[in-house]
């Protein structure tokens, strides 16, 4: 298996396990909050996708992401530039929209990503996209980003977890996949 077939694989094997840890999700668990200063579900996947919609675009160098593009950020009835991510009470103070709007973008988001590890060659790791950060490749992008939707997916398990104690992610997906259930468009 080849460097960018693992990449892609990480992502998938995530985005399946993340699009499972939401199955069943009401609107009262995907806004509820364990305490007045905690992330819910919502934001963290509103975060989740705004995170890898900007990586995506910085490493295939686009002026715009999808947020814009495709006026992401009018489904979530957000302006187009939302609180910077450490603004945390500004972003605490954002209307979630629903979880079908939420799981849109992610999984355009996802289909975005997919379609630029399509055009990636190993070769292509350890380009520099931004001359001015020589320490961040390509490599170093995509490593992020599979740890930050992997932590991420931990978070959204805990909160459902704290909203139901029998709660258990769906039965197969807490198990490593083999290699075919990626290469079917996961």
């Amino acid at each position: 298996m080849d460097t960018i077939s693992f990449i892609s694989q990480c992502l998938a094997q995530v985005q399946i396990r993340l699009l499972g840890s939401c199955k069943d999700l009401t609107q009262e668990n995907v806004l509820w909050r364990p305490s007045p200063r905690s992330n819910n579900i919502g934001f963290i996947l509103w975060h989740v996708a705004r995170g890898e919609d900007r990586r995506t675009t910085s490493l295939e160098g686009r002026a715009t992401d999808l947020w814009e593009s495709d006026d992401w950020y009018r489904a979530f009835g957000q302006p187009l530039n939302a609180p910077e991510p450490a603004d945390r009470p500004g972003l605490r103070s954002l209307a979630m929209p629903s979880l079908e709007v939420l799981l849109g973008y992610l999984e355009a988001v996802h289909g975005q990503t997919r379609q630029y590890l399509s055009t990636l060659a190993p070769e292509d790791l350890g380009a520099v996209p931004d001359p001015s950060e020589p320490e961040r490749t390509v490599a170093s992008m995509l490593r992020h980003l599979i740890t930050h939707k992997n932590n991420h997916h931990g978070q959204i398990d805990y909160l459902r977890g704290l909203q139901d104690e029998t709660w258990d992610l769906t039965p197969g997906l807490g198990v490593v996949l083999p290699d075919d259930d990626y290469r079917a468009g996961s």
